[in-house]
């Protein structure tokens, strides 16, 4: 069973390294104010999200899921709890992706819809109203 959490402050360096495990290439920069919630399995890490709350826009940092266990449901938890969230939020929500990346339907069926600056893509969820 998957059990969706919130980041406890002793737990910064692990989650640190287990975003690096999913995205090698990423900076991974965590702030005191970023949400992070973590995905377990058995008490073994499986999936997180970085939110950022900057005031003026919430940002979806980033939301990965161990190469293993993609496909069984992880990211969709991780996406609903985010949403839950952040459903009082009136401000648009971000999430920066790759063009090809699988899980853009996913994101689509919350209310992302992919917008184009320049040469980056981004998803983007109007704010609630």
């Amino acid at each position: 069973m998957i059990n969706i959490r919130m980041l406890r402050s002793s737990e910064l360096d692990l989650a640190k390294q287990f975003i690096r495990t999913i995205f090698p290439r990423a900076m991974v920069q965590i702030t005191d104010d970023d949400t992070i919630l973590l995905a377990e399995e058995d008490e073994k890490l499986v999936g997180f999200a970085h939110i950022i709350d900057d005031g003026e826009r919430v940002i979806l940092q980033g939301i990965g899921v161990e190469k293993s266990m993609r496909g069984q449901g992880v990211g969709t938890l991780l996406i609903e709890h985010t949403m839950e969230m952040l459903s009082e939020i009136e401000r648009p929500i971000f999430l920066k992706v790759k063009v090809m990346n699988p899980a853009i339907d996913l994101y689509a069926r919350y209310g992302f819809f992919i917008k184009k600056f320049g040469t980056t893509h981004v998803l983007v969820k109007k704010p609630n109203t």
